[in-house]
């Protein structure tokens, strides 16, 4: 976070006394962080900061759609020039350490990450209503757990930082293993779905709710295959959603493009606002097809008649978005919202983990059935899916249609061990992508900083 704004003017002479007085001035109309983290108001406008991070071209605004969708197969990119070259290289498995995307992404990461550290270490000392303290502090862990979350899935071992550091710190920082992060996401998910509301006001959606701590967390508890603590977890915000009331399954078409701010399904997404300041999405970002940088490529065969799914997923032309994104816009603005959590996606993880844990589960099957007739189409039975492997089969599938173009198939597939079935050829090291070269340039002890094969 920048705190302040040096100019400085060519031909001015100061004397080695004057200039360091000079230098040492603070601005009396700017805030500091020693001055902004104060209260309850500069509580809030940093919360607001950590949420903004995630709007940003470098995560949700640009980059993770690059990484965690046109990496996959649902997604073709056919302009090696475009950009210098640097997500095509992501597409076709030639991305080195000095891809930008990369750098981007890492360090928009790390920028929200350290957002939300000052805000949990400033938080404990400031006097104000305990519950809306709590809550803030729950909301900056969501925050944080996410980031991690997001870069682990990238990276694998990344460092582990929980506190604001300084520059010399952060020079001796290491890589932690996936599973210390996923301690640390765990920690903070299991304190911020006891913190936080399951529903915000209507002037507050779009907040981290208990029911997306939940929801992540269960997320995570599968990425570690423990499929009982991931059933377990997501469980309550399964009879959430079975209920109706905060949480609901809603057709797709009835969500996209246009009811993301207020669909029942959208547990937690990244919001945008058109013609705020840097609040809106570049309508190219949202996988508009300009000379061939994001051909739809998923199969249109893989749907099944009357699938509610398939029009919002069809191949476009030169100067098209997407059916499932292609919302108004404005000066090349959208406000498109985009998705990070569903609750579609939360009873496609149950049914997983209830199958996971073992086959025949009726709950597994109630899950996944209303997922397919909120798509349009027909329920499966145990007589159809006879084994854990066809259900697991079947499972796949509905994920890579109901959550495409949602940032998710990438991850998908390395998950699931999918990657020499859809991708052969393709040497297991690619995985997970290059550390940056500029972050390992900046360690003082580099030695195991890069994944293997790069």
């Amino acid at each position: 976070m920048k705190n302040y704004i040096y100019i400085l003017i060519g031909g001015l002479m100061l004397t080695a006394t004057s200039c360091k007085k000079f230098l040492d001035l603070k601005p009396q109309d700017s805030y500091t962080e020693s001055t902004f983290y104060v209260d309850e108001k500069g509580l809030q406008g940093g919360l607001i900061s950590c949420y903004d991070a995630l709007q940003t071209d470098s995560l949700y605004g640009n980059n993770l759609l690059t990484l965690g969708e046109i990496r996959g197969d649902n997604i073709t990119d056919n302009d090696p020039g475009s950009g210098a070259g640097v997500r095509n290289q992501i597409e076709v498995f030639a991305e080195t350490s000095a891809n930008n995307i990369l750098s981007g992404s890492w360090q928009g990461h790390y920028k929200a990450i350290y957002r939300c550290n000052i805000i949990l270490d400033r938080a404990p000392a400031i006097v104000m209503n305990e519950t809306t303290k709590n809550q803030i502090i729950a909301q900056a862990k969501f925050i944080r757990a996410l980031s991690y979350f997001n870069l682990t899935r990238l990276w694998g071992n990344v460092p582990l930082v929980t506190k604001v550091q300084k520059t010399e710190e952060a020079r001796e920082n290491s890589r932690s293993t996936p599973a210390q992060i996923y301690q640390q996401i765990s920690n903070d998910l299991t304190d911020a779905a006891a913190k936080l509301p399951v529903s915000w006001s209507d002037a507050q959606r779009g907040r981290a709710t208990s029911y997306a701590a939940s929801a992540l967390l269960g997320k995570v508890y599968l990425y570690q295959k423990n499929y009982t603590m991931a059933a377990s977890t997501l469980q309550p915000v399964v009879t959430a959603i079975y209920a109706g009331t905060t949480l609901a399954t809603v057709p797709q078409t009835t969500t996209f493009p246009n009811a993301l701010k207020t669909s029942k399904d959208i547990i937690f997404a990244v919001q945008y606002l058109s013609g705020g300041v840097k609040e809106f999405v570049n309508q190219d970002n949202r996988y508009r097809n300009n000379n061939n940088t994001n051909i739809i490529n998923l199969p249109q065969s893989l749907f099944e008649a009357g699938d509610n799914r398939k029009a919002l997923l069809a191949v476009t032309g030169t100067g098209g978005r997407p059916g499932k994104f292609n919302t108004p816009q404005v000066n090349n603005e959208t406000s498109s919202d985009f998705p990070v959590l569903r609750c579609a996606e939360v009873l496609l993880m149950y049914a997983e983990a209830l199958n996971e844990v073992a086959y025949g589960n009726t709950d597994a099957f109630t899950a996944l059935n209303a997922v397919r007739t909120n798509a349009g189409i027909a329920a499966k039975t145990p007589a159809m899916l006879t084994s854990q492997n066809s259900f697991r089969t079947a499972l796949y599938l509905e994920r890579r249609l109901e959550l495409a173009l949602e940032a998710d198939r990438w991850f998908d597939i390395v998950r699931t061990n999918q990657m020499a079935t859809v991708f052969p050829g393709i040497p297991t090291f690619r995985s997970l992508y290059p550390v940056p070269q500029v972050e390992i340039d900046n360690v003082n002890k580099k030695d195991g900083w890069q994944n293997t094969g790069y």
